[in-house]
C-alpha cells in the first residue's frame, strides 16, 4: 500500500524534518494512526514530491516532524485543462470539485451565467481547497488545481483563445469531444448551468470561434458533463 501523503506549503531538501501543520497533523496521527517511523510522502502542491519518515519530534506547535529522504519534480499532466462552469447546487457542487481534482485539471474558474442558479463566488473560501486538497492527494497527485476569479462565459473563451488554448463549449449538438482536443496540449473548456447558456451566450461564444463539442446525445449534468469531458480527455492521452 502507498504511503499516505499530507500537503506541506513548502519542502525542505533531503536530510532535513518537514513539520506537519495542525490538520494534517490531526490527520496523521488521528484518523491514520501513524507513529513514529511509519513512511509518508510530502506534497506542495506545486509538483514536488517528498519520501520521507515521521519522527517522533514535536514543534512549538506539538505537530510531529518528518525526516525527509528524497524529493522528486512532477511535471504537469499533459494536456493542461482549464475548466470554465457554472457552479450546481449543494453536494453537487462538491462531487464536481472531488472530480476535477482527481483528474489533475490545472484550473477551474467559476462562471457568471445568465441562468446561473449558485452564485460565482461560491468557489471561494477554506472548503474548496480542503476538497480540492483531498482530491489531488487521493489521486497520488503532485499539482492542485488552481481556483481563478470568475468570469462571463466570453470573457474566458476570449483569454483562453488569446493564450492559444483549444477552446470548446460542452453542447450536446456539437462534434465529438476527443477528435476536437486530439493532439492539443491545452485545452479550456466551457460549462454551462441547468437549462443551458443562453442564446445571447451562446452566440458569443460561436463569434469567438469556440467549437461546440458532445459527450453524447443524453444532457448530463453539470458535474458529471465535466468528469466525464476531463476523462475522455486523460484517456486519449494515456498512451
Amino acid at each position: 500500500m502507498a504511503p499516505p501523503r499530507f500537503l506541506l506549503e513548502r519542502l525542505p531538501a533531503a536530510g532535513e524534518t518537514a513539520w506537519l501543520d495542525r490538520d494534517e497533523a490531526r490527520h496523521a496521527l488521528g484518523s491514520r494512526r501513524l507513529t513514529a517511523g511509519d513512511s509518508v510522502e510530502l506534497v506542495d502542491g506545486r509538483g514536488a514530491i517528498a519520501t520521507a519518515t515521521l519522527g517522533s519530534d514535536r514543534n512549538a506547535d506539538g505537530n510531529p516532524g518528518a525526516v525527509v529522504m528524497s524529493v522528486q519534480r512532477v511535471p504537469r499532466a499533459v494536456p493542461a485543462v482549464h475548466v470554465a462552469t457554472a457552479l450546481p447546487k449543494g453536494d453537487r457542487l462538491s462531487t464536481l470539485l472531488d472530480a476535477i481534482g482527481e483528474l489533475a485539471v490545472e484550473s477551474i474558474t467559476p462562471l457568471h451565467c445568465n441562468r446561473s442558479v449558485t452564485p460565482a463566488d461560491k468557489l471561494a473560501g477554506e472548503r474548496t481547497t480542503r476538497i480540492l486538497t483531498e482530491a489531488m492527494k487521493q489521486s497520488r497527485g503532485a499539482w492542485l488545481t488552481e481556483v481563478r476569479p470568475a468570469m462571463s462565459p466570453a470573457e474566458f473563451a476570449r483569454a483562453s483563445l488569446e493564450a492559444g488554448r483549444c477552446t470548446v463549449v460542452l453542447d450536446p449538438r456539437g462534434r465529438p469531444l476527443q477528435p476536437l482536443t486530439a493532439g492539443s496540449t491545452s485545452v479550456a473548456m466551457l460549462a454551462g448551468p441547468e437549462g443551458g447558456f443562453s442564446e445571447l451566450e451562446l452566440r458569443e461564444l460561436h463569434e469567438l470561434g469556440v467549437a461546440p463539442a458532445s459527450l453524447g446525445g443524453t444532457v448530463l449534468r453539470v458535474e458529471l458533463a465535466v468528469a466525464v469531458a476531463c476523462g475522455v480527455i486523460r484517456a486519449s492521452m494515456a498512451d
